[in-house]
């Protein structure tokens, strides 16, 4: 398990998304689709969150507007507007927005509202004897802790779980606090945790909150601790090392890494973080030797083949760059290649048609972004064809959404061809 899932308040699993939606939790789910858009994602995961978040707006829509079109029956338009416009927040799928509008269009004047206000006790006193809640986001999310803390157990390691569950309830509301992004309420709560349950677990969780907070002094403190107490405890493990990085510790880190490794621990992890460690002192030759150590261990996280590559890259290990290059996913178009790869490739005027064809795909499926217009101009050069690619390079050079980097090529391939 990756430290940043951890550390960043990441590690959401696809797997409790999947879990969220199939229960009715939409508010869990929507919540763990926002949190999983920030991570890196195969293309066959990214589709299935966006498609699971969508289920889950739709979801919450569709309980609102059931209780507006409830709350109308009865007369109380003043609730039943707060639901119907939440719903409109939270809807996705456009069949749905069309019942809601609908049903707004159906709703009184505002000088209306006051009158029948006055009379829905007697038009209806089932609804009119009890108050409806509005389903907003935060107010869901905790409302039922176990199932939250089941939830968040997910992208835990299995055999941790247990012990999270047998915690007393500061421990477990603390937790919960941490992992809802409240870290100030959290670090209160956590202070005020049990002695009883001050262990190594309780070390790590505070230890990973202290430095999220940007207080990496006390974060190691914590962690230290929390390894003292449980030498084999990976999360700590995780957590430790890019808290020592951070604080500019290299020598620490490495030390602490070779140790890891002299044990056994997690060698994929241990020669990824002392990849990412020379790569910070542009040791650039000893990383791309832990990197190579890093993939025979086994590692496949996203950002590390990215960072292997372009290590590799860098000195001039070409065939190891596209090699791993070629471990990233394709792209959604039929014989296409990974973005990474079609950019790898372009930089060196190779296999140009596939190239194009993955970067026109990339255009259709991303049409705003104008990254992948300026790499289907860039191919055109690449292919002699200057004349389309300066009509699409003086469409994007100016494109107020294109990063800096990019608008330095754009300008650069401007001046080269005259344009």
């Amino acid at each position: 398990m990756g430290f940043f899932k951890k550390f960043f308040g990441g590690g959401r699993s696809i797997d409790g998304l999947r879990k969220a939606v199939a229960q009715q939790r939409y508010v869990d789910a929507r919540y763990l689709a926002e949190q999983l858009s920030t991570q890196p994602l195969e293309e066959g995961e990214s589709a299935e969150v966006e498609e699971l978040r969508i289920a889950a707006g739709d979801g919450l829509a569709r309980l609102n507007l059931d209780e507006a079109l409830g709350l109308q029956s009865c007369g109380d338009y003043s609730q039943a507007a707060d639901h119907l416009r939440l719903a409109q927040e939270q809807v996705c799928s456009a069949g749905l927005r069309k019942d809601i509008e609908q049903a707004l269009a159906a709703e009184p004047l505002e000088a209306e509202i006051h009158v029948a206000e006055t009379d829905k006790a007697r038009s209806c006193s089932s609804c009119s004897t009890q108050a409806t809640t509005v389903l907003t986001d935060d107010e869901a999310w905790f409302g039922d802790a176990e199932s939250q803390l089941e939830l968040v157990l997910t992208s835990y390691p299995a055999a941790l779980a247990p012990r999270y569950e047998a915690k007393g309830e500061p421990f477990k509301e603390a937790f919960l606090m941490s992992h809802a992004g409240q870290d100030d309420l959290a670090l209160s709560l956590w202070l005020q945790v049990d002695a009883a349950d001050q262990d190594d677990l309780y070390d790590f969780e505070l230890g990973a909150l202290y430095a999220r907070k940007g207080d990496l002094e006390q974060g190691r403190s914590m962690l230290e601790s929390a390894l003292e107490k449980n030498p084999e405890l990976l999360l700590a493990i995780e957590a430790l090392v890019p808290v020592l990085v951070a604080n500019g510790d290299y020598p620490l880190a490495e030390e602490r890494l070779q140790q890891f490794l002299q044990r056994g621990i997690d060698p994929s992890f241990c020669y990824a973080q002392l990849t990412n460690l020379h790569v910070q002192q542009q040791q650039l030759d000893i990383a791309a030797d832990y990197a190579r150590k890093a993939l025979e261990a086994g590692t496949t996280d996203h950002r590390f083949i990215l960072l292997a590559a372009s290590v590799f890259e860098e000195t001039g290990a070409l065939t190891d760059a596209e090699k791993v290059f070629k471990l990233l996913p394709a792209s959604g178009c039929k014989g296409g290649v990974s973005l990474p790869l079609a950019e790898f490739w372009l930089r060196y005027n190779r296999e140009l048609s596939i190239v194009l064809d993955t970067f026109n795909a990339a255009c259709r499926q991303e049409p705003d972004n104008p990254r992948w217009q300026l790499r289907v101009a860039q191919t055109y050069f690449a292919k002699n064809w200057v004349k389309d690619g300066l009509k699409i390079l003086r469409k994007v050079v100016n494109d107020p959404r294109m990063e800096a980097d990019l608008v330095a090529e754009a300008e650069g391939l401007l001046v080269k061809y005259h344009g």
